[in-house]
């Protein structure tokens, strides 16, 4: 059973207390960064309220607003994944290896990254993360967070910088210093998706503070969590899997909509309510396989042409350039 965005199982004192301190730390008053959410100082106060990742996304994109080209989505993001709100955090701050952590990120994505939704993919040399729903522009707020988050919390696993390489769907922004300080100088714009990618042999190292027996406890208790607030998946996510796995067939509303028991009009209702539409999860899918079998499986155009059922290579340009904005040569660069 998924659940959706207006699903309260949020702590609203977990993440929201360091938006809350740093709208301090630069004298935005509490009341405009939570204007329209529906959450007031005293609900995060009290230890005990609930939001939906709804809320929380309407405070990241007050966040956006009120801090407009300036550095407190990198630092939201550096404190979110290493302070230990939760026995998720916990399990991927003990682990013993990156990859472990990578995929304890995955598992309790709704928990530690309630904000995107991330995925992995393994090339032969390298590791790459991406997330969902990442390519609007009105998420750069939201992609700045993550891959800070990442990167500052590999730094604290390994207690040294790693060659982090970053990729973004837009073009070089006016604060491009703020990406300098914080994420460094392996950056490219004006790439088909958001990702983070680190040579995979650093993976499996054995990290020096990993503590197997805290990693335990911590894992098996956030599965509890977990399973106790019924958050193993989001309705999008479930959606995306089922496109993925579909993805050489035609698929169409109507059977989507039969594969999760409800009537078109409720699917294309759900989608309203996440702020997108069928066609746009549905490309969004197409364009994570395409690059996938470019930087996985080292395919050519006309391969993935042929995967994807697009009749020739001339069709799936102009699709992959409807999917991601740029042409099928940057996605091969």
């Amino acid at each position: 059973m998924s659940f959706e965005c207006d699903y309260s199982y949020i702590p609203a004192h977990h993440q929201l207390s360091i938006l809350i301190d740093l709208a301090v730390s630069h004298e935005v008053e509490h009341h405009v960064l939570l204007s329209g959410s529906g959450i007031f100082l005293e609900d995060i106060f009290s230890g005990q309220k609930l939001i939906s990742q709804q809320q929380l996304q309407q405070v990241l994109t007050n966040a956006e607003q009120c801090f407009r080209n300036q550095d407190i989505s990198f630092l939201f993001g550096q404190r979110s994944l290493t302070t230990p709100f939760n026995d998720a955090i916990k399990s991927m701050l003990y682990a013993s290896t990156f990859d472990e952590a990578l995929s304890r990120y995955l598992t309790f994505s709704a928990s530690v990254s309630p904000w995107l939704c991330p995925r992995l993919m393994y090339s032969q040399s390298h590791i790459h993360i991406y997330w969902l729903d990442e390519n609007k522009l009105e998420n750069r707020f939201l992609i700045e967070s993550a891959m800070s988050a990442i990167q500052a919390f590999s730094r604290q696993l390994y207690q040294t910088k790693l060659a982090w390489k970053f990729e973004f769907n837009f073009s070089e922004p006016d604060y491009i210093e703020q990406y300098w300080t914080h994420l460094g100088s392996a950056l490219e714009f004006n790439r088909p998706i958001n990702m983070m990618s680190l040579p995979r042999d650093l993976v499996h190292e054995k990290l020096p503070n990993a503590s197997s027996t805290l990693a335990a406890i911590s894992y098996q208790h956030a599965l509890k969590e977990m399973t106790a607030q019924n958050i193993q998946q989001s309705f999008l996510l479930s959606l995306h899997q089922y496109f993925m796995q579909n993805i050489q067939n035609n698929i169409q509303l109507e059977q989507t909509a039969d594969y999760f028991q409800m009537s078109s009009a409720t699917l294309k209702r759900k989608l309203k309510k996440h702020q997108t539409h069928f066609q746009a999860q549905l490309d969004q899918s197409r364009l994570h396989t395409a690059i996938i079998l470019y930087r996985v499986h080292g395919f050519k155009t006309e391969q993935i042409s042929q995967y994807l059922q697009i009749n020739d290579a001339t069709n799936f340009r102009r699709a992959f350039k409807r999917w991601s904005g740029l042409t099928v040569q940057a996605a091969q660069s």
